[in-house]
């Protein structure tokens, strides 16, 4: 039987249509409603210009789509056999060939060129969408349609960042009141299971069986109010809760709470997007990094779980998967290659981040239901705090 998280690797026909349709109908949501001035952003590290942004999945989807076959020369950069018909040129949307500062400081389409790239492509990916459901015949138009779901997110984190408003309808709910996952000693599959259907991310292959030791794994995300208790504890400024690179991260950033935290006249508020908020202490903690998840766990007398850990725990029976919802959440892994790992078509999607980057799983409440699933690998280097990222707890029995 299909697990509902794998519905939207299969997707097909008519609701590949429907599904290509309701993404780009949230993106122009999502940058409709920002001002020209917003649009027009200074620079910042982690998120980019919105018209670059915009037109850059443009160019991704007519990129990989209709202008293919594609090859990868010697200098690393993939070259196509068709030139760009709405969307390019590929030195400017290209962002392996566009460096991230460099983005803020070329000639950028303006915003109705932008909209009018974005509906051209759009009729030709949709002109183009193959019949029938096999797999490789649609990966193309699958790994677009995922592309164009995490830049959505990326303009929420954007709009976050530089305290714009949240995109209309979007909350961040209550932790639910769960308990513990338990689990004794398994040989637990992650990954790409044999023979699966469906789009699979080349990092999520070829899947293995790992030997999981027993262990504890928190029912719900972290409450803000717990990790609020280790912030009122002085944790921030206790040295054995930072060791390595975390003590080299708090000693230049020098916070003693979360970033978007601040206390007024003894009451804690919290940045959401453009409104400073009562720190809700009943939702989870967001907006944190790897260091400080980390430090909480040592406070806590707990720990990060591992990846396999946290998908283990995902796919096993009575697991409620919208506890991948409210944020991500770090996990104790490295983001590496599994044994046995090609790189997909798009060869930059993994390959560059391998070995720098913190795995990450799960989902939050700005990401598009067809990203969720307990395979997916999500990753950005541990002092990143501007996602949506908190964390949950394990211990081992």
């Amino acid at each position: 039987m299909t697990a509902d998280w794998d519905a939207a690797r299969q997707l097909a026909g008519a609701e590949l249509r429907a599904a290509l349709l309701a993404t780009r109908a949230r993106l122009l949501a999502w940058i409709g409603d920002l001002t020209d001035a917003q649009w027009r952003m200074p620079y910042q590290a982690g998120v980019n210009p919105v018209a670059w942004e915009a037109a850059h999945v443009a160019w991704f989807a007519e990129f990989w789509i209709r202008r293919g076959p594609h090859e990868r020369r010697a200098d690393g950069l993939v070259y196509a056999a068709q030139p760009p018909r709405a969307a390019g040129p590929d030195a400017l949307l290209d962002s392996a060939r566009l460096a991230h500062a460099q983005r803020w400081q070329v000639a950028l389409p303006s915003r109705p060129q932008v909209l009018a790239m974005l509906a051209a492509q759009m009729d030709g990916t949709l002109e183009a969408l193959p019949d029938g459901d096999d797999d490789a015949a649609l990966y193309l138009n699958r790994l677009s349609l995922m592309h164009e779901a995490m830049h959505c997110e990326a303009f929420a984190w954007t709009r976050a960042a530089l305290g714009y408003p949240a995109p209309a309808g979007v909350v961040l709910g209550a932790v639910p009141a769960r308990a513990p996952l338990r689990f004794d000693v398994v040989r637990a599959r992650i990954g790409r299971e044999r023979d699966a259907r469906g789009f699979w991310f080349d990092n999520e292959q070829p899947g293995a069986e790992v030997d999981l030791a027993p262990y504890e794994i928190d029912g719900a995300p972290l409450a803000a109010g717990r990790y609020l208790d280790f912030v009122q504890s002085g944790g921030y400024d206790r040295a054995e809760f930072w060791p390595g690179a975390a003590g080299r991260w708090r000693a230049a950033a020098a916070q003693a709470h979360p970033q978007r935290w601040r206390c007024v006249d003894g009451q804690w508020q919290q940045r959401v997007f453009d409104d400073w908020q009562p720190l809700a202490l009943d939702a989870p903690v967001v907006h944190i990094n790897a260091y400080e998840a980390e430090a909480y766990c040592r406070w806590a007398g707990r720990r990060l779980p591992t990846a396999a850990e946290w998908e283990h725990a995902a796919r096993s029976a009575g697991a409620d998967f919208a506890w991948g919802h409210s944020v991500w959440e770090w996990t104790d892994d490295d983001f590496l290659p599994y044994a046995g790992f090609a790189p997909g078509p798009y060869h930059d999607y993994s390959v560059p981040w391998f070995g720098s980057h913190r795995e990450l799983r799960g989902g939050a409440y700005v990401t598009s239901e067809i990203i969720h699933h307990p395979a997916y690998r999500n990753y950005f280097t541990p002092e990143r705090a501007d996602l949506f990222a908190g964390l949950r707890t394990a211990r081992s029995l």
